[in-house]
């Protein structure tokens, strides 16, 4: 069953599942949830890997309500990227169902880490797959995820308080796959918050950033920790008659980045990348 948040155990969890416990250690679930997994595979219908996946999320739950949770590593998971913030204040895990049309629906937790390990808020994303209006302008909750595969984590400052940037990947359909530069705060402490108005771009303000480009290509999107700045493959049609249709796009070998000025990633275009040490 769902629930915005309740307690559950001595943790919070926000707007998840609350499932009963049938294993006593994170190690069994561990094991429980490979197995999920393993019975995954292109011969099912949705339907079915639907079921898998919510047994999953389900497994999932209980894991991370355990108190060793957030440092016990996951290892076996191969499906599930598992990032730490820098801080050891985030931990997120992602993975992805494989529909047989070509697309993607993606599953995620946040375990956000308390001074006791027994009262840490849980964070369960539901994928938002509607994607109304201009998905770089809103501001979204766990129930209405973005989605992605996420792999790196970058902690920072926003407005003085602790703000998380997401770096992930998105193969979206058989046409394009996607990058996405997402944010992730608490507001009040508690209340899970994905996008802020943080990233400045050509004189306007977006709560998020996402590249679109073929899925024939690949796009590099990473942090250089040595200058602090996101760097990134500028994308561009490969004929300009393809201008907005991004199946066409893909790296033009020059290279952009955002730089953390002020309060706000800003966007700095066209940079030197010949010395990268």
């Amino acid at each position: 069953m769902r629930s915005v948040i309740a307690l559950f155990s001595g943790l919070l969890f926000a707007t998840g599942h609350l499932c009963a416990q049938p294993y006593a250690t994170v190690r069994e679930y561990e094991s429980a949830i490979r197995q999920q997994f393993d019975r995954d595979s292109g011969f099912l219908p949705d339907s079915l890997k639907e079921r898998l996946h919510h047994n999953i999320e389900d497994l999932f739950a209980g894991a991370l309500l355990l108190p060793d949770a957030f440092t016990y590593p996951f290892d076996s998971l191969a499906k599930v990227g598992r990032i730490t913030s820098r801080d050891n204040k985030i931990r997120v895990f992602t993975w992805e169902l494989i529909r047989n049309d070509g697309s993607h629906t993606y599953y995620g937790f946040i375990l956000c880490r308390r001074m006791n390990p027994e009262n840490s808020l849980l964070i369960h994303l539901t994928n938002n797959k509607a994607e109304p209006g201009d998905p770089g302008m809103q501001v979204l909750g766990p129930s209405t995820w973005f989605g992605a595969l996420y792999y790196e984590i970058i902690e920072g400052k926003w407005n003085d308080s602790p703000v998380y940037t997401l770096l992930g990947y998105d193969p979206h359909n058989i046409f394009t796959s996607r990058k996405i530069i997402e944010c992730f705060y608490l507001k009040d402490g508690t209340v899970p918050v994905f996008g802020a108005p943080i990233f400045m771009m050509h004189n306007k303000v977006r709560n998020r950033v996402i590249f679109e480009y073929s899925a024939r290509v690949s796009m590099s999107l990473r942090y250089d920790a040595t200058k602090k700045r996101i760097v990134f493959d500028h994308l561009s049609p490969s004929k300009p008659s393809f201008e907005g249709n991004y199946e066409f796009y893909g790296p033009d070998f020059s290279y952009d980045a955002f730089a953390f000025i002020d309060n706000y990633w800003v966007l700095e275009e066209n940079i030197d990348m010949r010395n990268r040490e």
